[in-house]
């Protein structure tokens, strides 16, 4: 690949040849562009593509291919029957523990009438041992009944407190597993709104790629949307080049869909790394679209990513300028040494050695 060319496409850049007769060449004076060649894609900004969070099969698209959405427009509604039915055990499984844990529930109840048994053992039970405790001080009874009778009281109230205790302990755990159940039933109804894939951003659907009936996975794009009205291009540079680069340099677009336009725009980014595959980098740059044209995704870009121009340099062309930085002139018997600047694929900017009087000689 070649490192630099002369933007010939572009009036803009279109350079003049040396002067002179045809045998007879000069240092001349002249506008010199310096350029890095890049090729690449057009895509819309904000370009993205859509995937489905679970599987299952397509039921309903709503878009077609060019429409323009809204952020939260519906795309597409897939359904899974395993989904439905997470769905369905979620709930069932939630309806049995909210009824657990309602104070009707068949073990609250249970637990609520051992309390209440175990209450009325332990008033009974506590009658009965203060009964004995005053027939013992009036020597009506003896000591062991009444040492019965107390102990039998402090077993009930054991009990009572136990049940008591059983009873909370119970409630609480039902009420969260109650919560428990119904986290998980919103999860799985949450799940199932994921089946209607909306726009994230807005703009225009470049792309449906699946259709009504399909089965599609989570790796599978559904489809492609980005925006509307504003463009950039993704471009690769030879990694030789990469050094030249900077942001905001003006970048030339030639697109073969429209020979006679010129695109133009800026970088805007480059990524710091070089592909082991094709060792270029990616670069991206803006373009400006006028609006009678119409553009599409895709489309195949070469551009010009200006590094250096100079106004009314002196220059020679290129097939002059001998190895070591010399040049032949008449009259001359040895080469004479130069300072080169920028150059382009006819053109060497001559920095000092030469002056527009001196002729040239191959």
């Amino acid at each position: 690949m070649k490192k630099y060319f002369l933007l010939l496409l572009f009036p803009l850049f279109l350079l003049a040849s040396c002067g002179g007769s045809k045998d007879q060449v000069y240092a001349q004076r002249r506008d010199l562009t310096q350029a890095v060649y890049a090729s690449g894609k057009l895509y819309p900004k904000n370009d993205y593509k859509v995937f489905a969070r679970l599987p299952g099969y397509v039921q309903e698209i709503h878009v077609r291919v060019g429409d323009t959405v809204r952020v939260g427009d519906p795309l597409i509604t897939i359904r899974s029957e395993v989904s439905e039915i997470n769905v369905e055990v979620a709930k069932n499984q939630y309806d049995l523990a909210r009824n657990n844990a309602s104070e009707s529930g068949p073990l609250i109840n249970t637990l609520v009438k051992d309390v209440d048994a175990a209450r009325a053992k332990y008033l009974l039970d506590s009658t009965t041992a203060t009964r004995y405790g005053n027939l013992l001080a009036q020597n009506a009874t003896s000591k062991q009944q009444a040492d019965q009778a107390q102990t039998q009281f402090e077993m009930s109230r054991a009990a009572l407190l136990k049940a008591q205790s059983n009873l909370q302990n119970t409630r609480a755990r039902l009420r969260t597993e109650s919560e428990n159940a119904r986290l998980q039933f919103d999860a799985q109804t949450s799940n199932r709104s994921d089946y209607v894939i909306t726009a994230a951003v807005a703009g225009r659907v470049y792309d449906v790629v699946s259709k009504v009936g399909e089965l599609v996975n989570t790796q599978q794009s559904l489809f492609e949307i980005g925006d509307a009205t504003n463009f950039e291009v993704e471009l690769s540079v030879d990694e030789t080049d990469v050094s030249l680069l900077k942001f905001n340099q003006q970048v030339v677009y030639a697109i073969d869909a429209y020979e006679n336009t010129a695109f133009s725009g800026v970088l805007t980014e480059v990524y710091p790394r070089i592909s082991a595959g094709n060792k270029t980098a990616r670069v991206i740059g803006s373009i400006a679209v006028p609006d009678n044209i119409q553009v599409f995704a895709g489309l195949s870009v070469e551009a010009n990513i200006v590094i250096a121009e100079r106004k009314n340099v002196l220059v020679i062309p290129r097939e002059y300028l001998q190895p070591g930085s010399t040049v032949r002139i008449k009259g001359s018997e040895q080469p004479v040494p130069v300072k080169t600047g920028v150059s382009d694929l006819q053109f060497v900017e001559i920095v000092s050695g030469l002056n527009e009087k001196d002729e040239l000689i191959k």
